[in-house]
């Protein structure tokens, strides 16, 4: 897809023919690609995996990270540099997107969902037909927490975040249907400081849970921590590193109802209830990451 730069700050879309004679690539990466024109014979390229090339008609191009909501300012030697309002890198990773197949492989992903859904009966046969895409396709139309699970683990993978599978696993044996229950509530918040964003500590306040109660529980030095509200619920506070560094804070909020069917119906430890609820949370965003890409919506 071609694409020119209005002053406006809109994408105006060029026939392929009008791609410079300066710029050969492939047809099957042009066929999968976007490429937006730019002042001083500047061009921006967006191939497969998001991979972002800015460069100059007949020079080599330098990689350049394209990031929503966010504007990109790209340098020109001698002149000012280009802007690019947040608006318009939104819909250049929008459209590139809509080319590209979603990242990673199926392989991958279903020999590492076997370990854990072997019961399943995509993978309860003799051969290995699930390692063929039409048929595991076929189970995923009919199965929505397969494909919940296939879609979190592939995009997973593909960023090397292999302590997800120990998530799904508590996510599938504490049973997801449990999450389409009106009367189950959870929300959850991450944090790079010991308090939770502003947004967060305004919505735990809204869930009448103190500014004060929220500091003092930051302050331990246990994980995990729970704080009992008799008026709204539970506040779970859990901290992830490595080793004895704290990289991270996962901040849970329970209500009475789906407090009371975790712990004392399904017996879970407080750490099996992070894990099932952010578990949860890795779906919800794996299927709104799944619909940018072109394909089914499976």
């Amino acid at each position: 897809m071609l694409l020119e730069l209005m002053s406006n700050g809109s994408l105006a879309e060029l026939p392929p023919e009008n791609i410079p004679d300066s710029i050969t690539l492939p047809d099957e990466i042009m066929k999968n690609s976007v490429m937006l024109l730019l002042p001083h014979n500047k061009y921006l390229l967006g191939t497969d995996q998001d991979k972002w090339l800015y460069g100059k008609l007949g020079t080599n191009p330098q990689n350049v990270y394209l990031y929503d909501n966010e504007v990109l300012s790209l340098v020109n030697d001698g002149a000012q540099p280009t802007i690019i309002p947040a608006k318009t890198v939104n819909a250049l990773r929008k459209k590139l997107f809509m080319n590209i197949e979603p990242p990673g492989t199926h392989q991958s992903t279903v020999l590492m969902m076997r370990t854990f859904m072997r019961n399943h009966p995509v993978f309860n046969t003799d051969n290995a037909d699930f390692l063929d895409t039409k048929f595991f396709n076929d189970f995923m139309n009919q199965d929505e927490i397969l494909r919940k699970t296939y879609w979190t683990l592939r995009f997973a993978i593909s960023r090397g975040e292999m302590e997800i599978t120990g998530r799904l696993k508590s996510w599938l044996k504490t049973g997801p249907e449990l999450f389409n229950n009106p009367e189950y509530q959870a929300k959850i918040w991450f944090s790079l400081l010991n308090l939770p964003e502003k947004e967060a500590i305004h919505e735990l306040e809204e869930l009448l849970f103190s500014k004060g109660e929220i500091m003092r529980l930051s302050m331990q030095n246990f994980s995990p921590m729970v704080l009992y509200n008799p008026a709204s619920g539970w506040l779970i506070l859990g901290r992830f590193g490595r080793g004895k560094d704290v990289m991270f804070s996962v901040w849970l909020y329970v209500n009475h109802e789906f407090w009371q069917e975790l712990r004392e119906r399904k017996k879970l430890t407080i750490s099996e209830i992070i894990n099932t609820i952010w578990a949860e949370n890795d779906t919800r965003m794996a299927m709104i990451e799944r619909a940018k890409y072109k394909g089914d919506d499976i």
